[in-house]
C-alpha cells in the first residue's frame, strides 16, 4: 500500500496540473491543490449546505457560528444573505484561517479566529486539548450553531467538551446542526456502507483505521443522544445520510438538529 503521505502529494501534484490547465476564477473558492477540507466540489458542497441551513430556519439576521469552518466552504454562499446578521467561523487548521481572513477582508460582518487546539492528525503544533477548549465568546450569544464533518474525526471526551460548550453560547429557542456517523442497527448492518467503522476505539466509538483514528470516528446513537440531553439539547431530528443508507435524501454524513428550550 502506498504511504498516505505520498498518496497525498500524488493527488495534490495531479491537483495542481488541473490548476494550471483550468484555473479556479470564482471568489473565495481555493484552488484545487491548495484545497484540504473533505471531498467533492468546493462549491457545490457550500451551496448545498446553505440550502439545508435555510430548510432548518435561516435567516438573515441571525448570527452564526461555523465551529471546524475551515476555507470557508460553508461561509461563501452566506456571503450577502447574512446583511442584518453575522458569520463567525474557528478552525485548528491555522493556513485555513489566514486563507479566509484573506479573502473575506472586504466582508465585515464576517469573522475567522484560530482556535490552538492539538489534534494528532490536524494540528499537532496545538497548545490546548479540545476537551479542555472553552469557545471564546459570552453565554447565549448564537442564533444558530453548525458543525460539518468536526465530531467525525474527534474523541468522545472532546466531544463531550464541545456539546456543552454549544449549548452554553446557542440562545435559548435555537438550533443547532451537527453531523455526526450514528451507529446503530441499521448502520452496523448495513450491506456496503461507504465507510466501514471495522475498530473499537472505545466503548462508545469505532474507528476505520486504528493507526489514524482521527482520519472517520462513528459514535453510537445512544451515546450521542445521552449527551444532549447532559447539556440540555433536545433532538428534534435525525436526518441519516447516505454513507449508510443509500437511499436517504440526505447527506452523506447522519445530521443531528438539536434545540435548545
Amino acid at each position: 500500500m502506498i504511504p498516505l503521505t505520498l498518496r497525498q502529494e500524488i493527488k495534490r501534484q495531479i491537483l495542481a496540473r488541473e490548476d494550471r490547465r483550468d484555473p479556479i476564477t470564482a471568489p473565495r473558492v481555493p484552488p484545487r491543490a491548495q484545497t484540504f477540507i473533505g471531498g467533492g466540489d468546493f462549491e457545490s458542497v457550500g451551496n448545498n449546505f446553505f440550502e439545508i441551513l435555510k430548510r432548518h430556519g435561516l435567516k438573515p439576521d441571525m448570527n452564526i457560528l461555523d465551529v471546524g469552518c475551515g476555507q470557508g466552504r460553508m461561509a461563501r454562499p452566506l456571503v450577502g444573505f447574512l446583511d442584518r446578521g453575522s458569520y463567525t467561523g474557528f478552525d485548528i487548521v491555522k493556513d485555513g484561517i489566514d486563507w479566509c481572513q484573506k479573502h473575506y477582508s472586504d466582508v465585515p460582518n464576517f469573522t475567522f479566529q484560530h482556535a490552538p487546539i492539538f489534534n494528532k492528525r490536524y494540528n499537532k503544533s496545538g497548545s490546548v486539548k479540545a476537551s479542555d477548549y472553552v469557545f471564546p465568546y459570552p453565554d447565549n450569544s448564537f442564533d444558530l450553531i453548525f458543525l460539518t464533518s468536526v465530531f467525525t474525526h474527534m474523541f468522545a471526551d472532546d466531544v463531550q467538551n464541545y456539546l456543552a460548550e454549544i449549548s452554553r453560547i446557542l440562545k435559548p429557542g435555537s438550533k443547532c446542526l451537527i453531523t455526526w456517523f450514528l451507529l446503530n442497527d441499521e448502520s452496523m448492518n448495513a450491506e456496503n456502507p461507504f465507510y466501514d467503522f471495522a475498530f473499537d476505539f472505545d466503548t462508545v466509538s469505532k474507528t476505520t483505521t486504528p493507526k489514524s483514528p482521527e482520519a472517520a470516528i462513528a459514535f453510537v446513537e445512544a451515546f450521542v443522544r445521552n449527551l444532549y440531553e447532559k447539556y440540555g439539547l433536545k433532538i428534534s431530528d435525525i436526518e441519516f445520510g447516505t454513507w449508510a443508507q443509500p437511499d436517504s435524501p440526505y447527506q452523506l454524513q447522519d445530521m443531528v438538529i438539536g434545540l435548545k428550550p
